[in-house]
């Protein structure tokens, strides 16, 4: 019994750094190759994620909705997007007054962004709805959500698409989209406003102020996930959100947040509003889970979205 107590000792120390080994790494791996709403690919569509996203689960293709244009604008990052424009003209509305490009969250594609279209098509704007690398239809030559990071170029590439074609341009992102458009904020200078959807104010705050994370992971898991998760999937935790904010200044921006999100606590959005000095609003929902501002009552989201536009006049 002795000798397989001591034989035992070792092997449970041997087998903890394994399990916490594995841990970490089933976690970077969520964390780099999230799937949003079950949205496998175009072909899918399940009750709930058109539920959430609309008919057809936002696909144009299939809903019938809109005239469409298909186009592929070019990134910086090395691959076109794939993209829908969804012109005033063609769609009853007259001649477009400028654009909107919407942004998708990360681990989703373009068609959730369908549900705006609508909103923007009525106040005379071009809309602009395109997938990042690795989502949707887009190529994928660094596989993983980068936070950001690479999210970040594509907006910017579609930014430099559209500032050759319009005066007035107008953003919307939700998620990694809202923090992508943020980090390309100081890069933007012709945009005329941002609504950002439940933004994070950096990758680290993410991670470590988690509402859905267990209270008991100790501080060093956090932060080793952290490193290991950014080393994998080749980017930096720099700039983010935070940092480009404190370097733009002219940009209108509404933010946007539930109290109940589960994935990016509030304080974020407030935070990123008290350390930008531009024109900005924060509208705080008291219900809503992460990126369900609109669902929660579209037609007092598009009564405070048509009223800080308004606002810009």
């Amino acid at each position: 019994m002795k000798r397989i107590l001591l034989w035992s000792i070792p092997a449970i120390l041997l087998l903890i750094p394994i399990f916490m080994s594995f841990g970490i790494w089933s976690a970077s791996n969520q964390l780099l190759f999230p799937v949003w709403r079950d949205n496998q690919n175009f072909s899918v569509c399940n009750p709930e994620t058109e539920k959430h996203w609309g008919r057809s689960c936002g696909n144009l293709r299939k809903s019938n909705e809109f005239q469409f244009e298909e186009l592929k604008i070019p990134s910086v990052n090395g691959f076109d997007l794939p993209t829908w424009k969804i012109g005033t003209f063609e769609n009853g509305k007259g001649k477009s007054r400028g654009a909107v490009f919407l942004v998708h969250g990360g681990g989703s594609d373009r068609r959730e962004m369908t549900k705006h279209i609508h909103f923007f098509l009525k106040r005379g704007l071009d809309v602009f709805s395109f997938d990042f690398g690795c989502h949707g239809e887009s190529e994928c030559l660094i596989p993983g959500l980068s936070y950001g990071y690479r999210e970040s170029r594509d907006v910017g590439s579609m930014y430099h698409y559209l500032s050759e074609r319009y005066d007035t341009i107008y953003a919307l992102g939700s998620s990694v989209g809202a923090s992508s458009i943020l980090i390309s904020l100081p890069e933007m200078p012709k945009l005329s406003a941002v609504i950002a959807e439940n933004p994070m104010y950096n990758f680290e705050r993410l991670i470590l102020e988690s509402p859905a994370a267990p209270k008991d992971i100790p501080a060093w898991f956090s932060y080793l996930l952290i490193r290991l998760t950014a080393l994998r999937g080749k980017f930096e935790t720099t700039p983010s959100p935070a940092s480009s904010l404190t370097n733009a200044k002219s940009v209108p921006i509404l933010f946007i947040h539930s109290k109940e999100d589960q994935v990016v606590p509030f304080q974020q959005s407030q935070d990123l509003a008290n350390i930008y000095k531009g024109p900005k609003e924060v509208w705080l929902l008291e219900k809503g889970e992460h990126g369900s501002a609109r669902d929660i009552n579209p037609s007092e989201y598009e009564r405070r979205v048509a009223g800080f536009l308004d606002s810009l006049k």
